[in-house]
């Protein structure tokens, strides 16, 4: 007996939802045609309403800027992915708050075109971002179980797909992998994946039977088996579908994350003495 056909609601929502962005986009570029800040600022706050009504509620999101506990602070960042249950930033409450890197699921960076210009831009916070060193609350012997933050890079329009995958390709030549951005997504364009996220989703996590697996077979690089830097599709009204199912996928994987204050503390600083 052929089983009952799958819901199509999800789907035909989200292209309902994409449409709309586009539309929104549209009217602020009419109406923010001489106020470019203003513009950039609006289409964020299209991409934060969009996440805060999507995601489960555990995932919170922020503006704001992010530090390790080496003292190293990332750019300005769009938008924020953060464990909101297990952690609480420094000027909490604030439209700039300021939050350890090992809180941050995710940096989300807002753009209106992605022209080969302002995906260079993009590029270089993501790298500053990926790079930050994460020092996580754990137990002894216990792994983070997703050790990576992602970099997204959202858009509200590009140029046709073909160009845009080669402007892409062009972008992330000097880029090694683990700085590359991990999703981008034009929501009724393309979406595309590159970086650790790419990598995961190919090879499987270090350590995994399925890396295991593939170091047996191919041998200790398996390079080969990336052959590409990025991996974009052309799915009209389904782009925001894929990267809706990619982002939240890996968001329920990832595992809370904790920060551990005493980490961000100078180790050769006295605060001041026992009273005896």
């Amino acid at each position: 007996m052929n089983s009952a056909p799958k819901s199509a609601i999800l789907p035909e929502y989200l292209a309902g939802v994409a449409a709309e962005m586009r539309n929104q986009s549209a009217a602020i570029r009419r109406d923010f045609a001489s106020h470019h800040l203003s513009a950039g600022e609006n289409r964020q706050d299209i991409v934060g309403r969009f996440l805060e009504q999507h995601l489960p509620r555990k995932f919170g999101v922020r503006s704001g800027m992010v530090i390790s506990s080496e003292g190293e602070f990332s750019s300005q960042a769009d938008l924020l992915v953060v464990d909101v249950l297990n952690n609480a930033p420094l000027y909490g409450g604030s439209r700039n708050e300021l939050w350890p890197v090992e809180a941050v699921y995710g940096l989300v960076e807002v753009k209106t075109m992605l022209s080969p210009q302002e995906m260079a831009d993009a590029i270089k916070k993501g790298r500053a971002f990926k790079r930050l060193q994460r020092r996580f609350c754990l137990a002894p012997a216990q792994l983070q179980p997703l050790a990576e933050s992602l970099f997204v890079i959202w858009g509200f329009d590009c140029p046709a797909s073909a160009t845009f995958q080669a402007n892409y390709t062009q972008a992330l030549k000097e880029c090694p992998r683990s700085e590359q951005p991990d999703l981008l997504v034009v929501p009724d364009r393309v979406v595309a994946r590159a970086g650790t996220y790419l990598e995961l989703a190919k090879l499987g996590q270090p350590g995994s039977p399925q890396r295991a697996r593939l170091h047996a077979t191919h041998g200790p690089s398996l390079e080969a088996l990336m052959p590409k830097p990025a991996e974009t599709y052309d799915l009209g009204e389904n782009a925001l579908l894929a990267w809706y199912v990619w982002f939240d996928s890996w968001l329920r994987q990832a595992g809370p994350r904790l920060t551990d204050p005493v980490r961000y503390l100078p180790i050769d600083r006295v605060f001041g003495k026992e009273v005896l």
